[in-house]
């Protein structure tokens, strides 16, 4: 879902095709999944919007390698450059995903789909402290995701930095920190049950999600130091697809909500981001296609894929109320296939301006603080080590 800026050790990251091809993907399967609760869509299609749940484990999967790519270059600079490292990692995730988020906090204090609620009661969302170990309201619900990576960009590193500072080498800490982040969620999720313990409660809990980006990064682990084995599941990507598919299969059956056990309601949750994560290689193999607009469309709804996630609820609410306004209600919404086009045009537009006007004023003005930051730490190294 981020779009990765690499700057100082990692500026030979360049933008992949293919992972565009897979942000679009989890992008589309989010906001297709939301609209098909809208309208009157054939039972069959309506019963396919489970798919926004894998759409966000793809989207955490993705985050994880994207990230965590940029993580593992950087962190070969900490062991001499403990606070400007890891200050500048967070100042630049901070920049790029802060300002929209809360944009939208303060859009939905008035126009949440749950009904307009007061800055006091919500201020926690702030502090991404809505969902860390517990149940969320249905207040700016989309942020549950936010809130997971939001978490992980701030432990990841301060974990992976504390194992440096101990004396393990960048391979080694980040190999005792992946499996940290994988195997942590999974105790949680079997031994510290929330109210319910239901998957569809369970995946927007911080605690129990951190292992999905936590497999990305594993993959990310495997690009940097195993390039064979992450080459071989390039090759092979049809192993995982498999899998993934009979996951999707599974869920449309009913699984994993009727499960009987909370191990294998967890283990869904692991199957499914190994699964995932597994793709990332493939993705990250494909070359653009020789349909030009085929290409525009995938790099540009990438772009601006965080305008998208976090506004398209609003567009929908959007549209619902021009059509009552203008009561249009019954003619219009009730036929999904007039109001499914209309719903997507106003998704877009509306990412493509919140894109404009406050994404990217922000990714500016970090690209040129980012670099002021760097010389102001180099300073006070310096300063420390003429003193």
């Amino acid at each position: 879902m981020n779009n990765p800026q690499a700057t100082g050790a990692v500026q030979n990251v360049h933008r992949s095709f293919g992972l565009d091809v897979c942000r679009t993907i989890a992008c589309l399967l989010v906001v297709f999944g939301h609209m098909l609760g809208h309208s009157a869509p054939h039972p069959v299609l309506a019963g396919f919007a489970f798919l926004a749940t894998f759409g966000v484990d793809l989207f955490f999967c993705l985050s994880g390698f994207l990230i965590g790519r940029i993580l593992l270059k950087e962190a070969a600079h900490w062991r001499g450059q403990k606070i400007a490292g890891l200050t500048e990692f967070w100042y630049r995730r901070w920049m790029r995903t802060l300002p929209l988020y809360i944009f939208f906090f303060f859009v939905s204090l008035r126009f949440d789909w749950a009904g307009a609620t007061t800055f006091a009661e919500q201020f926690h969302y702030l502090v991404f402290a809505q969902n860390f170990a517990w149940n969320m309201t249905d207040f700016y619900r989309l942020s549950w995701s936010l809130a997971v990576e939001e978490w992980f960009y701030y432990t990841f590193p301060l974990v992976m930095l504390l194992m440096i500072g101990l004396g393990a080498g960048v391979k080694s800490a980040a190999a005792i920190v992946i499996l940290v982040f994988i195997v942590v969620p999974f105790l949680a999720r079997i031994g510290l049950p929330i109210q319910s313990v239901r998957y569809d409660d369970a995946r927007y809990v911080v605690l129990y999600r951190l292992d999905a980006i936590g497999f990305g990064v594993l993959i990310a682990y495997l690009y940097t130091w195993h390039r064979p084995i992450f080459e071989c599941l390039a090759k092979f990507w049809y192993v995982p697809f498999t899998f993934a598919v009979g996951l999707i299969v599974l869920t449309r059956q009913g699984m994993p909500w009727t499960a009987g056990s909370k191990l294998e309601q967890s283990l869904f949750f692991t199957w499914s981001a190994i699964f995932f994560a597994a793709l990332i290689p493939a993705f990250f193999s494909l070359s653009a296609s020789h349909l030009d607009i085929v290409n525009r469309f995938v790099k540009y709804t990438s772009l601006i894929s965080y305008s998208i996630y976090l506004g398209h609820i609003f567009a929908f609410i959007l549209v619902i109320n021009v059509l009552n306004r203008y009561g249009l209600h019954e003619r219009i919404y009730d036929n999904p296939w007039l109001v499914y086009p209309i719903f997507i045009v106003c998704v877009y537009a509306l990412a493509h301006l919140t894109y404009t006007f406050v994404e990217k004023p922000f990714l500016r003005l970090r690209d040129v603080n980012s670099l002021s930051l760097v010389k102001f730490f180099k300073s006070l190294q310096r300063f420390g080590a003429g003193k």
